[in-house]
């Protein structure tokens, strides 16, 4: 992989009529991938994490083990059509935080013990 400096990958998801953000974050032999949707329950968030599973397997050689899976909480939209906006809020937001400000939101969610 990328050596000790963590490697983002961010993928506005559509399908169903939806937009959500999963995030492939690889950092020392170790993937963690998150599912972040303003509209639960659009998306089947396992068979998303299949996917990209599959896919870090086929390009990364990391052992299927050593990939954590986790659903972040955000804020849910209020109706039926804003899923795109939200996808928009959440890059940008992401995009504003270096990568420590990430590692240390993903932490406060319980998703890295590092």
């Amino acid at each position: 992989m990328q050596g000790n400096l963590p490697a983002w990958i961010f993928m506005p998801i559509h399908g169903k009529n939806h937009w959500l953000l999963a995030i492939i974050r690889l950092h020392n032999d170790v993937a963690m991938l998150a599912h972040l949707d303003s509209f639960r329950g659009t998306h089947d968030p396992e068979a998303i994490f299949h996917v990209f599973k599959t896919i870090l397997c086929l390009i990364v050689p990391i052992d299927p083990a050593l990939i954590m899976i986790a659903i972040m909480n955000v804020e849910q939209q209020q109706d039926g059509n804003s899923c795109g906006k939200h996808v928009l809020q959440m890059l940008a937001s992401a995009a504003k935080k270096e990568s420590n400000g990430l590692d240390r939101c993903f932490r406060e969610e319980g998703l890295l013990d590092i």
